[in-house]
């Protein structure tokens, strides 16, 4: 497992968008725009994935992260 903690989303969105190019707020809008067509997904797949970690629950990019994080196995 990956030591991360909850505070280090901060750090971890700035990296992020500094690896985009692009400011937090607008890498934050991305990730928000991707998180939000993933729950709009059809496919039987992607929706029992988002179940299994998310529930019924809309993630923000930073819980997104932090959980995906958490629970991928390397």
């Amino acid at each position: 497992m990956i030591g991360l903690k909850k505070r280090d989303m901060k750090y971890i969105m700035k990296v992020g968008a500094e690896a985009q190019g692009v400011s937090v707020s607008e890498f934050r809008a991305m990730l928000q725009d991707t998180i939000d067509e993933t729950m709009e997904s059809t496919d039987a797949d992607v929706q029992e994935n988002l179940k299994r970690y998310f529930g019924n629950k809309r993630p923000t990019p930073e819980e997104h992260i932090y959980t995906i994080t958490k629970k991928t196995r390397i």
